[in-house]
């Protein structure tokens, strides 16, 4: 039933419509009167101004960027939260609560370094570059069992051929761009800003990262010396926090696991008389002749592999230093091949004032490589010989259709092992003094130094073979004299 109101009852219900809507309009503004705007400063690690932070409130489209002198202003809701972002920096999460100054010091993220690759002297960001430069972190070639850091790359570059020779401590060959130049085809290195040929004076755990550029565009700043690639090395430096010291080692053993396929005694005298009658000769008398040697398992070993390292780092707000030596030794697949390598690298930066620093820069080698014997005899050496008399003590020569060309592969693997010593040092570093004056000035001076010293000494020993046509059965080799060269 409908019931009517009489006219008083009807302002009563007027005005507690009133009332409540004026309630909620209250609450609304109380709410809205809320947000509150929140300033602030935002630095780097060193405490100089950062540009071009973006603040954003979490869940929101809401956000601004830092100015000139790094400061920010924002208003934000109750309970917000600000996610403050940088390329190259860590990104940093703060609740506002109560606070209406957030001041933000951000701190270096080795993982969003990646996002920035320097070219020449710019840099860019990575997305917006083409595949034709490759960064390669450090530590996926400090993990390898290798002496040269180059070794660690082969089959991890998509355009970059590398090939090992297998020989203790030698230099891999690295064709980035294939043979494009008449000037040969080695890239150029760049070590912490310095120019280098070569890059085995370098222990692979002191390593931060590789860039490798290959396309020509990025190459152009380095003009013709860039032609064939340019590897570009940033070495480790000290970050922010506690002291560290770092020891790690390994060890490893390598072996030749697919020699090539040779034929037996019996099979070499069939296919050489049967050469023979084909070129209209008589059959050569094997009579005196009864070995069965495969030459490439009398020359080969199994080779032992070990790298050790210590690293000290350590930073302050003002100083901080990086100290790393490592010691790495490598035998070859030839017998009596062996290579070892001392390593060292420091660097140290000292924060004077505010606005002035210096430091320096090392990183040096002491490198030992190996007396190399070539492969290429145990492959062309008659299986027929013996490998050693025993009644005369001595090595075997071989038959005489290869005596004139060639000797006993033994001979140069054991009596002439440690015959030819060579010592190489390499230094590379720069000293510097940078001053930051006015707001985006700087004033940095350097000072470098790439230092190589090289030496070799050979002895040349008398050789004495077993040959049975010699007189009293004993051939010497060569000169029969005895000499010593040296070389710087």
């Amino acid at each position: 039933m409908k019931r009517n109101l009489n006219p008083p009852m009807k302002r009563a219900l007027r005005l507690k419509n009133l009332f409540l809507t004026v309630c909620f309009l209250l609450i609304g503004t109380a709410a809205f009167s809320q947000e509150r705007t929140i300033t602030g400063v935002v630095t780097d690690s060193f405490k100089e101004p950062l540009i071009g932070v973006s603040i954003v409130v979490q869940g929101t489209n809401t956000g601004v960027v830092t100015g000139l002198d790094g400061d920010y202003s924002i208003q934000v809701p109750p309970n917000a939260t600000l996610d403050f972002s940088y390329v190259g920096m860590e990104k940093q999460s703060i609740k506002v609560g109560n606070q209406s100054v957030i001041n933000v010091q951000m701190k270096e993220g080795s993982q969003m370094l990646a996002e920035t690759v320097v070219i020449g002297y710019g840099s860019a960001k990575k997305r917006d570059l083409t595949g034709s430069i490759t960064n390669i972190k450090g530590d996926e070639i400090a993990n390898k069992p290798v002496a040269n850091p180059l070794s660690a790359l082969q089959g991890k570059v998509a355009g970059v051929q590398i090939i090992n020779s297998g020989k203790a401590g030698a230099d891999p060959e690295i064709r980035v761009r294939g043979t494009n130049s008449i000037n040969g085809y080695k890239p150029l290195y760049v070590v912490d800003g310095l120019f280098n040929d070569n890059i085995n004076f370098l222990n692979p755990q002191d390593i931060e990262s590789m860039e490798i550029l290959k396309d020509p565009s990025s190459l152009a700043i380095f003009g013709v010396r860039g032609a064939n690639g340019v590897i570009i090395i940033t070495t480790k430096k000290a970050k922010e926090g506690q002291t560290r010291v770092n020891i790690n080692g390994s060890f490893g053993f390598k072996a030749i696991t697919n020699k090539i396929a040779m034929v037996d005694a019996d099979g070499f005298k069939l296919l050489y008389n049967e050469q023979l009658k084909n070129e209209g000769n008589p059959e050569y008398n094997f009579s005196d002749w009864t070995g069965n040697t495969n030459w490439q398992d009398e020359i080969f070993q199994t080779g032992f592999i070990t790298n050790n390292n210590i690293s000290i780092t350590g930073a302050s707000d003002r100083h901080s230093f990086y100290l790393g030596a490592g010691y790495a030794y490598e035998q070859g697949n030839i017998k009596h091949e062996k290579y070892s390598k001392i390593t060292l690298n420091i660097s140290n930066d000292y924060k004077v004032t505010d606005n002035f620093k210096v430091g320096f820069q090392f990183n040096g080698a002491r490198m030992l490589p190996a007396d190399s014997k070539s492969v290429a005899t145990a492959l062309r050496a008659a299986p027929v010989a013996e490998v050693y008399n025993k009644e005369y003590g001595l090595y075997t020569s071989l038959p005489g259709f290869q005596k004139a060309q060639m000797n006993n592969p033994m001979v140069d693997v054991e009596l002439k092992a440690n015959t030819t010593k060579a010592e190489n040092y390499r230094g590379s570093g720069n000293i510097y003094g940078q001053w930051d004056f006015l707001q985006h000035f700087q004033f940095k001076a350097m000072f470098s130094l790439d230092y190589a010293s090289n030496s070799t000494r050979t002895y040349t020993p008398i050789i004495k073979v077993y040959d049975a046509s010699a007189e009293d059965d004993i051939a010497t080799l060569g000169t029969g004299k005895t000499g010593v060269t040296q070389a710087k």
